[in-house]
């Protein structure tokens, strides 16, 4: 796997409109048990490399004035209402030799061919517990397999690593629960509505009088 590198200044003191003025966003790592560090980033350079990180991805941050390099994990990005400048980035620093829990997507690929059929998607992400290396990129789940009316993809069926990997499992969950389901499709009920037929009436017409009788 190829090892992301990321280069970061320490915070100057700067106001923060200031910085992004100059094409600088700001940001913090937080670490286990220190302070978190203030930091700057170039803010065209990360919105480059987030194009190609996926949610769990590990990057190390070459700090400006530090020696060695510290690998984080992605906690929050805040974007201005346009979403193309930066706001505000969270990192977090992990311990590549400590397991961590992550919430890992899952995606689907390729098609079903079911007539009638509808595909729920039960669950878009399930967590996971792994060292921050191993955490899966996501999880694919290939439509095709689904053969027929009522067949499903189950937790215990998703392709990981079960030696590296394993699942988190809430109280009331368990791993036969379902990703997802190919259900049948509904036909719509046709909505009946009842109207009065009533005759309009003539607006700004003015009706006929009968002629009154004129006696000799």
């Amino acid at each position: 796997m190829e090892k992301i590198k990321f280069a970061v200044s320490k915070r100057q003191n700067k106001k923060t409109n200031q910085l992004r003025k100059e094409g600088i966003a700001p940001a913090n790592m937080y670490q286990a048990g220190k302070e978190s560090l203030s930091l700057e980033i170039n803010n065209l350079a990360f919105l480059k490399l987030n194009r190609k990180l996926n949610e769990n991805a590990i990057v190390y941050l070459q700090v400006e004035g530090e020696k060695g390099e510290f690998p984080v994990m992605i906690d929050d990005i805040q974007y201005d209402v346009f979403g193309k400048n930066l706001l505000h980035v969270v990192f977090r620093k992990v311990n590549l030799s400590e397991k961590i829990k992550a919430y890992v997507s899952i995606e689907l690929i390729n098609e079903f061919d079911v007539e009638n059929g509808v595909l729920v998607l039960v669950k878009d992400s399930v967590e996971v517990e792994a060292l921050p290396a191993d955490l899966p990129e996501k999880f694919e789940i290939d439509q095709s397999q689904l053969k027929a009316i009522g067949d499903q993809v189950f937790m215990s069926s998703l392709n990981f690593d079960s030696s590296k990997v394993s699942l988190v499992l809430a109280e009331d969950e368990n791993p036969e629960e379902s990703v997802v389901v190919l259900v049948q499709q509904q036909a719509e009920e046709a909505e009946e509505v009842s109207t009065d037929l009533v005759e309009p009436e003539l607006v700004g017409e003015k009706k006929e009088e009968a002629a009154p009788d004129i006696k000799a």
